[in-house]
């Protein structure tokens, strides 16, 4: 798959997954976090200005490629979630990218992983 049909698969499933109600975001984000996909949903905007949050997808990139140190003794990250006074960010790895999901704080966490594990098929380590 050439990277311009990567990017444009990785779109689409960001749009099956901001379809689904109380997301704000979904970004597929790349190991120097870089949004190569993705965005708010429709009449959303961020809590962030732009450069932070730039600021944040390295944050949480560099957060996961930590954590996963950790990896050989206690297993591979199914996924990271974040929940804050205004917002719920969800974090899924991936071989090549991080998939960060924003939504609303009463989402059923585990609904959405489900989701974006439906969403995302065409990267080889997601589990539908």
């Amino acid at each position: 798959m050439t990277l311009k049909a990567e990017i444009e698969s990785l779109e689409n499933s960001c749009n099956k997954v901001l379809s689904l109600p109380k997301i704000r975001f979904v970004g597929v984000l790349d190991n120097m976090g870089n949004k190569v996909a993705g965005g708010f949903k429709e009449g959303i905007t961020s809590y962030l200005e732009d450069k932070e949050d730039r600021m944040m997808y390295v944050q949480l990139t560099f957060e996961y490629l930590m954590r996963k140190d950790f990896d050989k003794k206690l297993g591979p990250i199914d996924y990271i979630a974040s929940q804050r006074k205004k917002i719920v960010l969800i974090s899924i790895p991936t071989r090549n990218y991080l998939v960060l999901i924003s939504a609303e704080r009463e989402v059923d966490v585990q609904y959405i992983i489900h989701e974006v594990n439906r969403a995302f098929t065409m990267l080889p380590d997601i589990r539908p």
